[in-house]
């Protein structure tokens, strides 16, 4: 609905346009004429007192829904109002109707082309809807109005069948306008708020002594940490007292600080005076004119200008024995008129050839004037006779010397101390080994990056999250120095893939970042991997060895849709395990990484939990003799029974506890388990139980293994532990160590999955193995791979000629069984035969 038209000068138009059926509605006066304030100054004070600009609409919004008994109440932005809130503000007496609200604005925006708020948004005037059957009730929309300009439209919901009566329609359309007026300040009102704090915290922060006085009273207003230690006067007592009792000569004082001007006083202590130049500025402070005091001691100056202007002599004496360089230069010209025998031993020219210089030919940037010199002391690199730059600290007064206008010039060498200070920066920022940033810049610039990506330029990026494949091996093999070695040149090949802007960082031991600007799609940050692969790809010479380092990279795009920049960080060292666990070269993340990695947290604390709660079961699964179909053994298996998802599969979690190191309790558990099953075991049937290679390589696992076949009385002739063949290689000497100590408790040791690793059959013969288990990838593919049972046949030969027991797993069909028995197996186990189950369920054959 919209304005009627119309009206006469005893009638005039009324506020709102109502629908035709609705009749004998009073005369409603214009807004201009309800001058009430009672409403207005309500929202104004909510408004006023609210933090931000959100909580000041809602404060205000329910202030009106309080006075008219509206149920709730929003504010629609126009197009570009403002850029520190969300597009609507909503406000309800009953949160839990948002939604329904939400959905009766959405329905009528689109039936009629904006709804009331943009009715209200394109014209300035009220607006009004009866209710209707979609259950909102009435509806009411008011123009929020800054600089003539619509900003808002303010709408609200009413269950009332009638509107309110026209005065107080006119305080709601008065103090709805009041809110354009909000929307305009309230953003610069917050920045204006951080900027104080910002300069809060410098003034508080600075070294030098500052004082913020009434130059009208000379009332101390504020004053900072160094200016109460230096005046001696504590903060609290400070404050409120008149600045001119801090010097001895009040009436100087009062009449610099009113002109602005510098001037020199004498702080009387107990033990010695200091004096003290201060210099005033003035400054506007809580809106007020203010003067700002800056007081610095220079008594160490003002001794060498007294000395000089009390006794040539005297100051010759100082002068020439001052330990710091010191001159006396035009100060026009900058033509030397007198240096000191510091200065010429410092510079290394002779003194009359000194005197022939200006002071600009010491100046390796000869930008630095002196009248850029002048007042505080300002740090310059000069050079010596010998070419050689130092960094001097020049305090510069101004002088007359034998009748004309001079420079005193007083130089500090600060080069030891400002290469301590690259230092530090280097240390805090930059990696030692290579010279790249380290994580705290790679992050604070991928802050950089995330801002601009969220400001106006919308800036995409990506990062990339490098890990060198096998650099542990080049560790091992040639020692940490060529690991250090290879990781320098690494850092240098990937800083000649870096354009200029983009940034490389080492964040530790071999792992790398890239981030990349103005990356907007994946395929640009897949070549930028590519060409990183392409650099990394040539061999590296290390102390004569030639090493191929390759890496795996996982990517993580950034742009004005990313919610955290910590994130990316994350996403891409997730994209990077991606890679390394599928063998690509190269991964980018999508949420279903996150998921999957945040599927695997959860499982590994609900597995740490199955161990304290009891809920890991051991099952049973027998191993036969082919030719009889009798019993031998029997193999423990671990099975997890979850409270929730019921039985888990081993291959779920066994990876996750052997990663993580769960495997060793779990194992020690499993163990201990099958220990004690023995007692219900025919005295024939040997057990079988898998072990992990964390427990293998552990110190203490014999000793345990020793003292548990005491306590369940157990032969250990009896007992097969199985090991897979991947980590017997893996682990190299260590692993061979192990297993003589552990086959001198009497145990038997086999070796699980046998083919699929990469084991030399040169050594085999060295292990202290008992037996071999053919894997099921073998056993189930021979009746179509003829390859396979080629593989079968050759590991039973291996077998017998090293007089070790040969058993095949997962035997599930009649003719798998059959056929190994004619390639010579005597022992297998299988589905075909039993599945795993528990102890009481086991069915001995034979």
């Amino acid at each position: 609905m919209t304005l009627l038209p119309g009206g006469s000068a005893d009638h005039p138009p009324p506020l709102f346009a109502y629908p035709v059926e609705v009749r004998n509605l009073p005369p409603v006066q214009p807004p201009e004429i309800a001058r009430d304030p009672q409403l207005l100054h309500s929202v104004r004070e909510a408004a006023q007192r609210a933090g931000s600009l959100e909580d000041a609409l809602r404060a205000a919004l329910q202030r009106i829904c309080a006075a008219t008994g509206w149920q709730a109440g929003r504010v629609e932005f126009a197009q570009r109002a403002t850029e520190n809130a969300p597009r609507t503000i909503w406000y309800l007496e009953q949160p839990d109707r948002l939604d329904a609200l939400k959905g009766v604005a959405e329905r009528r925006r689109h039936s009629d082309g904006g709804g009331l708020a943009g009715k209200v948004l394109r014209e300035g005037a009220p607006q009004w809807r009866p209710g209707s059957e979609d259950g909102a009730g009435a509806v009411f929309a008011f123009p929020a109005v800054a600089r003539r300009r619509t900003v808002a439209a303010v709408e609200f919901f009413s269950t009332a069948a009638e509107p309110p009566d026209d005065a107080l329609l006119s305080r709601i359309t008065r103090a709805c306008a009041e809110l354009g007026r909000v929307i305009e300040e309230k953003p610069a009102q917050e920045m204006l708020r951080k900027a104080e704090r910002g300069y809060r915290d410098l003034f508080e922060s600075v070294s030098e002594a500052l004082i913020v006085v009434d130059p009208r009273t000379g009332i101390i207003q504020d004053a900072n940490p160094r200016a109460c230690d230096l005046y001696g006067v504590p903060r609290e007592r400070m404050l409120g007292i008149s600045v001119h009792g801090l010097w001895s000569d009040a009436g100087v004082a009062r009449a610099a600080i009113a002109r602005g001007r510098r001037f020199e006083t004498v702080l009387h202590r107990r033990n010695f005076d200091t004096v003290l130049e201060v210099s005033a500025s003035p400054v506007q402070y809580h809106g007020q004119q203010a003067a700002l005091l800056l007081s610095r001691e220079v008594t160490q100056r003002v001794r060498v200008l007294d000395a000089l202007r009390a006794s040539e002599e005297r100051y010759r004496i100082l002068f020439e024995n001052n330990p710091q360089p010191m001159w006396v230069e035009d100060a026009e010209s900058g033509t030397f008129l007198a240096v000191n025998e510091a200065a010429v031993r410092h510079y290394g020219w002779p003194r009359e050839k000194f005197l022939t210089l200006r002071s600009a030919d010491l100046r390796l940037d000869p930008g630095a004037g002196a009248e850029q010199r002048a007042g505080s002391p300002a740090v310059e690199r000069h050079r010596t006779a010998s070419g050689e730059a130092h960094d001097l600290e020049l305090s510069v007064h101004e002088v007359v010397f034998e009748g004309r206008r001079a420079l005193l010039v007083a130089a500090f060498d600060v080069t030891a101390r400002r290469k301590a200070q690259a230092r530090l920066l280097q240390a805090a920022f930059y990696d030692p080994l290579t010279g790249l940033p380290n994580r705290a810049l790679f992050k604070d610039r991928l802050e950089v990056a995330f801002a601009r990506a969220k400001g106006r330029e919308a800036a995409p990026f990506a990062v990339l999250f490098l890990d060198l494949d096998r650099f542990k091996v080049v560790n091992d093999s040639l020692g940490h120095r060529a690991g250090d070695e290879l990781l320098v040149q690494i850092a240098r090949r990937l800083e000649s893939c870096r354009r200029a802007g983009d940034t490389v960082a080492r964040l530790g031991g071999d792992e790398f970042t890239l981030l990349v600007e103005g990356v907007s799609t994946a395929d640009e940050a897949i070549a930028v991997a590519e060409r990183v692969h392409r650099s990394l790809a040539p061999p590296h010479l290390i102390e004569g060895h030639e090493v191929f380092a390759g890496a795996s990279i996982g990517i993580a795009l950034g742009g004005p849709a990313t919610e955290r920049v910590e994130h990316l960080l994350r996403d891409a060292d997730t994209a990077m395990y991606r890679a390394k666990v599928r063998g690509s070269r190269h991964a980018v993340f999508d949420s279903s990484m996150h998921e999957r990695a945040m599927a695997a947290l959860r499982i590994e604390n609900e597995l740490r939990r199955a161990l304290e709660r009891g809920e890991m079961r051991v099952h049973y699964q027998p191993i036969v003799e082919l030719s009889s179909g009798r019993t031998l053994g029997v193999e423990a298996l671990v099975r997890w029974e979850h409270r929730e998802r019921g039985l888990v599969p081993p291959s779920e979690f066994i990876p996750l506890a052997e990663e993580t190191g769960l495997v060793v309790p779990l194992g020690r558990w499993v163990l201990d388990e099958a220990c004690r099953a023995f007692a219900a075991l025919p005295e024939r049937i040997n057990l079988s139980v898998n072990l992990s290679g964390r427990q293998l390589l552990q110190q203490e696992f014999c000793g345990e293994l020793r003292e548990m076949l005491a306590r369940c009385r157990i032969e250990p002739s009896r007992l097969r532990l199985e090991l897979t063949e991947s980590m017997l290689i893996g682990n190299g000497a260590a692993a061979r160590a192990a297993l003589t100590q552990l086959r001198g408790t009497g145990v038997r040791l086999c070796i699980d999955d046998f083919g699929t690793g990469y084991s030399s059959l040169s050594y085999l013969h060295e292990l202290p193995i008992d037996a071999l288990k053919i894997d099921r990838s073998f056993v189930g593919a021979m009746g179509d791979d003829e390859r396979k049972i080629k593989i079968v046949q050759s590991i039973l030969v291996l077998g017998k000629s090293l007089g070790i027991d040969v058993v095949a797993e997962g035997v599930e069909t009649s003719q798998q069984a059959e056929l190994l028995r004619r390639l010579g197996c005597e022992q297998a186990q299988g589905y075909f035969f039993a599945r795993p189950v528990p102890l009481e369920q086991l069915n001995f054959q034979g």
